[in-house]
């Protein structure tokens, strides 16, 4: 029997010495039962309670090449501390028919009652701990909190952390000044950034969403706060609800902004936020789907609005609109979005499906198991697409060149999609007759409702380009698709 051997250890009370302890014992373990070690996978410093471990991800993918017949661990809890993340596992190594043995533990067959009880028991009592520990570990902060202290991260701008307390940094102080004075004076955000120099802590740019954040900062005016909002549980996104448990204490901290400031930045906030949601109500068709050629940042959509009141929406660089990084032009959004809309009618009214299907599904299933070939590749147009991008800005003038960057941009929203459409189906092949269905859809509903949908099912990528042109990548988004595909 030929076994991949897999070994972790977190940073609770172990060190790298565990995980030469644990292969220790599982070569032993395979010595004594005539197994060979084909493979050494491993994860230091990461914890068992989610799957997200690079060695635990190589292994299941070398798993799913069948590279070995059985996966040994030292016990179940180096394998998984979490009752749901542990049994996928199992089920999916019994899939493929790839036994998992346990150095120090009997696991047996999870379709038998008594076994699946047994390692029920053994994993839920991992992960016991594993909440006992969190419990004790959140009251334990929770009492620094309630004394005022630092508990870690990027101190604010305006302070200095000493010790554990927060110590007003003059010449950054004098910089929040001037963002509260001036917002509270009516100033717009670029007015303020201008003002700044766009600097911030440390010298890093200061941007369009930093603002918002430091108005908004109760600690300016020395209120100290802790768990404000429900932001993660076991490590997932926790939808950002006021927490219950926040630790709230008045004049903790050395105030910089006076509290009549405050009162009015706070009023004007309010009303800026009921305005932007408002504005928020435009539709912009292609967002999310624009990216810049010179720095890679996703455009975004933003409205300005004339003296007399008439709005213009545009498609901004997202480095452009918040810190200001990028020389890139700003797109009209009603004349990219039509040149879009009627390409993409035409382009479906003309399209061979079944060609398109066909071509689609053979490179999505001929795909690598493990991607390794598709990312290099994608690695490397990524690089020759900035040097020839840079070499366009720099004046050089070879037509040649510009259309091999745009047949670079095309397979490079292929590989992505390849890559994305793997990794969410992975050993689940592509059927070119769902993509044939998606286009008669698409045909079908080519009308004002469904019109973004489309949209994203066929727009696969659009390059804007710092002179304000841009390349549209049309075909099949499968990341796009939803459920269709």
């Amino acid at each position: 029997m030929k076994a991949a051997a897999y070994a972790r250890y977190s940073t609770d009370n172990q060190t790298d010495n565990s995980i030469a302890y644990q292969m220790n014992s599982i070569q032993k373990y395979c010595n004594d039962h005539k197994i060979t070690i084909c493979a050494f996978f491993a994860d230091e410093a990461k914890s068992g309670t989610n799957e997200d471990r690079e060695g635990f991800q190589n292994m299941v993918a070398a798993a799913n090449r069948k590279e070995f017949d059985a996966v040994v661990i030292y016990d179940i809890t180096r394998g998984s501390r979490d009752v749901a993340d542990w049994f996928n596992f199992r089920k999916d190594m019994m899939r493929l028919g790839i036994e998992v043995i346990s150095a120090t533990q009997h696991l047996g067959d999870i379709t038998n009652p008594n076994d699946f009880l047994t390692e029920l028991i053994s994993v839920g009592l991992g992960q016991h701990a594993i909440l006992d520990t969190r419990k004790k570990s959140i009251a334990g902060v929770a009492e620094r909190a309630k004394q005022g202290v630092f508990l870690g991260g990027v101190a604010p701008l305006g302070y200095d952390i000493v010790k554990g307390q927060y110590i007003i940094n003059e010449t950054e102080a004098k910089a929040v000044r001037t963002i509260f004075k001036m917002y509270s004076n009516g100033k717009s955000y670029n007015q303020i950034l201008d003002a700044l120099h766009d600097r911030g802590k440390r010298g890093q740019p200061l941007g369009k969403n930093s603002i918002p954040s430091i108005l908004s900062n109760e600690r300016y005016i020395g209120v100290y706060t802790w768990n404000k909002r429900k932001m993660k549980l076991m490590r997932k996104w926790a939808g950002g609800k006021p927490n219950p448990e926040c630790v709230r204490i008045e004049n903790a901290i050395p105030a910089i902004i006076e509290r009549d400031l405050w009162e009015g930045v706070q009023t004007r906030l309010n009303s800026s936020r009921r305005n932007a949601t408002n504005k928020a109500k435009r539709e912009y068709l292609l967002a999310g789907l624009i990216e810049c050629a010179d720095c890679g940042a996703t455009y975004v959509g933003h409205c300005s609005t004339n003296a007399k009141g008439y709005g213009t929406r545009y498609y901004v660089c997202g480095n452009k609109y918040r810190t200001r990084t990028c020389p890139a032009k700003n797109i009209n959004a009603d004349s990219i979005e039509t040149f879009v809309v009627q390409h993409l009618k035409a382009y479906l009214l003309e399209a061979d499906f079944t060609e398109v299907a066909c071509t689609i599904a053979d490179a999505v299933n001929s795909a690598a198991p493990d991607l390794s070939k598709e990312r290099q590749e994608l690695s490397e147009i990524n690089l020759k697409i900035t040097n020839g991008v840079k070499a366009i800005l720099s004046g050089v003038e070879f037509p040649e060149l510009e259309d091999e960057v745009n047949r670079l941009r095309i397979r490079k929203s292929e590989l992505e999609d390849i890559i994305a459409h793997s990794e969410s189906h992975r050993g689940r092949q592509l059927d070119p007759a769902k993509i044939v269905d998606l286009f008669r859809y698409s045909v079908e509903h080519f009308d004002d409702e469904h019109l973004k949908e489309i949209i994203n099912f066929h727009i696969t990528k659009i390059y804007a380009n710092t002179d304000g042109s841009f390349t549209v990548n049309v075909g099949v988004h499968l990341t796009g698709c939803g459920g269709r595909i």
